[in-house]
């Protein structure tokens, strides 16, 4: 683990080696809950609630990333991930915050190489964040492979997200699992479209948080999330 300073979304701190890194999210209720936030330096899951939401799921790990304080960030999908859920859209991604000229999108043969792909990204600390998208209840994905990007997510100091479309949770070395869906907004003025809303639940912590749901929405200006009432 490196003793880089980071910064929190305005407050920098200098981590000793061991020290466990958190990353809040900015919901109050939602971090009070984490004693803090999540490990920032692990790894974490996100399924989507049913099929439809594995984009939700998605979405969701996508703003988590965006909560780094410079989120240079590494997408990693195999082939079938694309043909599933399609390729990133810029304009979308704008529209949540991210810069796309800080997003590398690493299109790899299948999930093998992708994790393959993840692993090396996730060790040569380029990214703040690395995160890879599967789909389906891969047998690739278990406890050996999620304990190799978590090792090495601790190591290189780095965020590691695993999304995981129309799949059925299974053993693994994240340090959390989520459960994501959509949920309403409340519409701007103008009758606008809402700020994007999330359902979700904790399902797992290895750390012995004891699971919670709560319903959240994402403020693109500020990249933080807020509690919304259920």
């Amino acid at each position: 683990m490196n003793n880089e300073p980071i910064l929190s979304r305005g407050v920098w701190r200098h981590y000793q080696p061991g020290e466990q890194q958190l990353l809040a999210m900015g919901a109050p209720a939602v971090d009070a809950r984490l004693q803090g936030g999540i490990v920032r330096n692990g790894l974490h899951e996100f399924f989507g609630a049913v099929k439809m939401d594995a984009t939700a799921a998605a979405a969701f790990a996508l703003m988590l990333a965006l909560r780094l304080a410079e989120p240079r960030i590494f997408w990693i999908s195999g082939d079938k991930e694309r043909q599933a859920s399609g390729r990133l859209y810029p304009p979308g991604l704008a529209e949540m915050g991210s810069d796309p000229a800080n997003m590398l999108l690493v299109q790899a043969a299948d999930l093998r190489d992708a994790l393959r792909a993840a692993a090396d990204s996730i060790r040569s600390k380029a990214a703040g964040a690395v995160i890879l998208e599967a789909q389906g209840n891969a047998k690739l994905i278990d406890l050996t492979s999620t304990r190799r990007l978590a090792l090495a997510a601790a190591e290189a100091g780095v965020l590691a997200l695993l999304v995981r479309g129309d799949a059925v949770p299974m053993p693994s070395a994240a340090s959390t699992r989520w459960q994501v869906k959509s949920a309403p907004s409340t519409p701007l003025p103008g009758s606008a479209p809402g700020l994007a809303t999330f359902d979700i639940d904790l399902l797992r912590h290895r750390g012995g948080i004891a699971p919670f749901a709560a319903r959240v929405t994402w403020n693109h200006a500020t990249r933080s999330f807020y509690n919304t009432p259920l």
